[in-house]
């Protein structure tokens, strides 16, 4: 059988992300360590490997990626982390599982979601180096789509083509509210009761749209008094009386980081609930180590869930 042999080397697809990264052949080369003719050459080698033009030369504003540059940019990342996994695996014959994971989370499950799940997983396998990002849904997606994030933790929010999302736990809104509010002491809080009291809102892209629509179904939607994107920012609003909140992930402490304390209630209206899942390219394989790690979560979030179970039964 005739096999056509590669006409681009690994070297290349390394100068082509840095250049790309950079955006600048002269930065790329000093992040390198290598001469910027030398970039310059191999990159203009690249393109004529591939039949394709991969930048955009601005003679005194660095560069700019082409459309066919940025369709191959994730593929060349993917492709080099593949290579990478290659070399460990074969260190790994007689050790234990190496290499890297660039994890992103959503912002607001961050703080309660994403420490706990690397500290556990680096106690069993500590030869691994994590790089996080904590962003907002559509820089977690795009990060996924150009392949500069392996993984992501976040909510089933307009899921975009392209990207797989493995459903783990359903959770339902609840209400954050002054420990000395009117409603502290009801069992279930209804959303028109809510309507007039002030709002203190999660502003997050897709998340602020998602917690409005929630009271589409008493008629209107309540106007936010204060706004922050930060959830302990949030929390502490609310803590201190300024008005109610909404939020989905459990939280194990009801104290903010300045001593204050809110109480939560769950809704006696039938809210709809999002999904926490874990959000992947669909376009590019995972590497062995991304795929146990995606495992682990996996279990992690299933026996966090169990854990709460059990508290509220208690």
């Amino acid at each position: 059988m005739d096999h056509n042999p590669l006409r681009y080397s690994l070297r290349q697809l390394r100068y082509f992300v840095a250049a790309a990264e950079a955006l600048s052949f002269t930065a790329a080369a000093r992040r390198l360590h290598i001469s910027q003719p030398s970039i310059s050459t191999a990159l203009a080698d690249l393109e004529a490997s591939f039949g394709v033009q991969l930048f955009i030369r601005h003679h005194a504003s660095g560069l700019s990626l082409t459309q066919s540059g940025r369709d191959l940019l994730g593929h060349a990342r993917n492709l080099l982390k593949n290579a990478e996994e290659l070399q460990l695996a074969a260190g790994e014959l007689d050790g234990g599982m190496t290499g890297s994971i660039s994890l992103g989370c959503l912002v607001s499950l961050a703080p309660p979601l994403m420490p706990g799940i690397i500290s556990r997983f680096v106690k069993e396998h500590a030869g691994i180096a994590f790089r996080t990002t904590e962003a907002h849904q559509d820089a977690l997606l795009g990060g996924l789509s150009d392949g500069s994030l392996d993984i992501a933790l976040t909510y089933s929010l307009d899921i975009a083509d392209g990207i797989a999302f493995t459903p783990l736990l359903s959770l339902p809104p609840y209400v954050l509210l002054p420990k000395t509010h009117r409603l502290a002491r009801a069992r279930k809080v209804a959303l028109v009761d809510l309507l007039e009291e002030p709002y203190v809102m999660l502003d997050l892209p897709h998340s602020r749209e998602y917690f409005s629509a929630l009271f589409d179904s008493v008629g209107a939607r309540p106007v936010p008094s204060f706004r922050s994107s930060q959830p302990e920012v949030v929390r502490g609003m609310v803590a201190n009386g300024l008005g109610y909140s909404i939020l989905n992930f459990p939280l194990k402490s009801t104290r903010t980081v300045d001593g204050e304390h809110f109480v939560i209630k769950h809704f006696e209206d039938n809210v709809s609930a999002t999904t926490l899942g874990i959000a992947q390219s669909s376009g590019m394989r995972a590497r062995r180590v991304v795929q146990h790690f995606a495992a682990f979560c996996e279990a992690y979030v299933r026996e966090l869930h169990v854990q709460e179970e059990h508290k509220a039964n208690a």
